[in-house]
This record gives C-alpha cells, structure tokens and sequence, in this order.
C-alpha cells in the first residue's frame, strides 16, 4: 500500500472533518512504503496494491456522491455518481488483465480498508450539513484524488502503459468532476 497516499487522505479527511482549509502537501505527510510481501516481485506487488486501492477510492466517492444524490436530488451528483461507476469498472478491466483480485464490498459505504471507511464516514457526515457542505466534500475529495493521482502517475513506470493510461484516465475525470463541484459553489 502506497504509505503516502494513505497519510495524504488521513490529513484531509481529518482537515475537512474540522473544517479547516489548508491540508499538508504529500511530502509532509510522506512516510516510506515497506513492502513485506514475498512472493510477488516489487513492482507488481506495489501495482497490484495500488489498483486495489484505487478501486475502493473510486467506491467511495461513488457512494458519497450515492448519498448526496439520495439527501439532495442535486443533479450534478446523479452525474458524478454514473461516471464513477465507468471509473470503478476502468479499474477492474486492468485489476482482471493483471490477475489482481477486487477488494471492494457490495454494501454502499463500506470499505475493505479502515482508512478509506474513515474518510467516507467523516466526508459523509461533512456533506450531511446542507448542500452547499455536500458540494464542497465534492471539491475537497476530488482535489485530493488529482493530487494523490498525479503523485502515482509520476512514479509509475513508464513501461506499465495500462497502468499509466488509466492513471490519466482518472486524473482527466476527476478534474471534470472538481470543476463541476466547483461550478455549484460558485453559483
């Protein structure tokens, strides 16, 4: 697992949930990534884990923006929340080419890994306020999600195009989302 990925989205969901702005950057949060694993060399353990991962992020922005869509009616979620099913299926299409097996739970709003579930429980309880708090849990989530992207997509090797690829992928949909959130706070 992707140690400072994990601490990145810890810091936030801990800075969104009081509600403060600023969020450390991924190299003050950053802690080295041990991998004890022996069976699978480095590099395909460390892919295998990051597809799993990204997997359940992409679930959990689906299911908050489920939520949102259920308390709000607020169309824009509606949206988000189709295109996060093509992202979590985007996902699973390279997961099944690399033999990685899916981690995700069939229960909205549960998740395999304790941190993801911390950060759903407290970006739901975040956007539960009004709708204004919804869109801004769109924003915070997705402006974490680029950075956390972006930070994996500068390490992955370039040799790994369906990993690379789906990376991009990922980043380019999550700034359309970013923009969309953004779109209804400023309005």
């Amino acid at each position: 697992m992707n140690t400072r990925r994990l601490s990145a989205l810890t810091a936030l969901a801990l800075t969104a949930a009081l509600g403060v702005s600023a969020c450390t950057t991924p190299e003050e949060s950053a802690a080295p990534v041990t991998v004890t694993e022996s069976a699978a060399p480095a590099g395909e353990y460390e892919s295998a884990d990051l597809l799993r991962r990204l997997i359940e992020e992409e679930k959990v922005a689906h299911d908050l923006y489920l939520a949102f869509d259920e308390m709000y009616g607020a169309r824009v979620f509606g949206n988000i929340t189709g295109a996060e099913v093509s992202h979590q299926d985007q996902v699973l299409a390279v997961m099944e080419d690399k033999g990685v097996e899916d981690p995700r739970l069939a229960e909205p709003g549960q998740f395999v890994d304790p941190e993801l579930q911390t950060l759903y429980d407290d970006f739901l309880e975040q956007g539960s306020a009004n709708l204004p708090a919804a869109y801004q849990v769109g924003v915070d989530f997705e402006v974490m999600d680029i950075a956390g992207l972006e930070e994996e997509l500068a390490q992955a090797p370039e040799s790994d195009t369906d990993l690379t690829g789906l990376l991009e992928y990922l980043i380019k949909g999550s700034k359309n989302h970013l923009e969309a959130f953004q779109r209804q706070l400023d309005r």
